[in-house]
């Protein structure tokens, strides 16, 4: 298995440990991770059930696993493709299958969170999750 592989298999294992030792119910659990040469590393946990989102604080203790693994994957990505991705999305299951999308070129695609919903750079297209009516106006 290529190390990228294992790297995801690896992140998609915490991801699922960190979600499922919070209280919270949830269907999937998304990891988006930002990094770039000129800015500091971040990072936003969001949950999903049926259609309503909600955040997931950040504990340090996943942090702290998760933010040197994906370093190592962009620098895999990086060495295999010649570019280094921007974003990261990692996606996890209840049901312990996963998806990772990566984007090489915008530092604002596939935005997770609530105040991200129904624009162009949101990661859920297509009315895939409900908008909350109190959401803040970007506009």
């Amino acid at each position: 298995m290529p190390k990228k592989n294992e790297l995801t298999l690896l992140m998609a294992k915490v991801l699922l440990k960190f979600t499922s030792d919070s209280t919270n119910v949830w269907d999937q659990t998304y990891f988006r991770f930002y990094s770039s040469d000129v800015a500091p590393t971040a990072f936003q946990f969001m949950i999903r059930k049926n259609r309503e989102l909600s955040v997931l604080s950040a504990v340090p203790e996943y942090t702290s696993l998760l933010e040197p693994l994906m370093l190592s994957l962009f620098d895999e990505m990086q060495a295999e493709v010649h570019k280094r991705p921007l974003v990261a999305v990692l996606t996890v299951h209840a049901d312990k299958t996963y998806a990772l999308k990566l984007d090489y070129h915008n530092p604002h695609a596939n935005e997770i969170g609530l105040l991200d919903l129904g624009t162009a750079n949101s990661y859920f297209v297509n009315n895939e999750v409900d908008i909350p009516i109190n959401k803040v106006d970007r506009s």
